[in-house]
């Protein structure tokens, strides 16, 4: 039953599975154990049908906070063997454009760094300021164009993450 109530709390759904949950009190750590069911195939973007599973590699994804405890999910990730005989690793629909933290993680950076200093983030998430910025690099990325930046102004910098900050308008005009 808790494997249940944590698949549908977490939009898990198949081929996924939750199989495990651990929680370490003393850490303050949950860990959610995810993995596939046997026999799944998967699909690879740029690549027709679904493609037999070559072996797995365990990944572990940052999520939410589940209370006050920090969440991790430790997936059972596939890699399919490709018609041409290559071998490509499957990315989770939870995964986020960032090694290490899932969607939801990512969005919660983002929604936070429109609001307050990135220090005060990477506080808040318990990452550092480092991690807190790589999120941000790679979800601004698509959204810079090589001509906006200054010469010394790399990407990264504060007023290149500016678009994950709103405009802010005097109030007299």
């Amino acid at each position: 039953m808790t494997a249940k109530l944590f698949e549908s709390a977490l939009g898990i759904a198949a081929p996924w599975s939750v199989t495990a949950v651990e929680f370490n009190e003393a850490g303050k750590v949950l860990t959610v154990l995810v993995d596939f069911k046997p026999g799944s195939r998967f699909a690879i973007s740029g690549h027709e049908g679904a493609h037999p599973v070559h072996d797995t590699v365990t990944k572990t994804y940052r999520h939410l906070n589940f209370f006050q405890h920090e969440c991790h999910l430790q997936v059972r990730t596939p890699r399919v063997t490709l018609p041409n005989g290559s071998v490509r690793l499957v990315e989770p629909d939870f995964a986020g454009r960032l090694s290490g933290f899932t969607l939801l993680f990512e969005a919660l950076i983002l929604m936070l760094a429109q609001q307050m200093p990135f220090a005060a983030v990477a506080r808040i998430v318990g990452e550092s300021a480092h991690r807190v910025m790589a999120v941000l690099r790679a979800l601004c990325a698509h959204r810079t164009r090589p001509g906006r930046l200054q010469r010394g102004q790399g990407i990264g910098h504060r007023r290149d993450i500016a678009c994950s900050r709103p405009r802010l308008r005097h109030p007299g005009r």
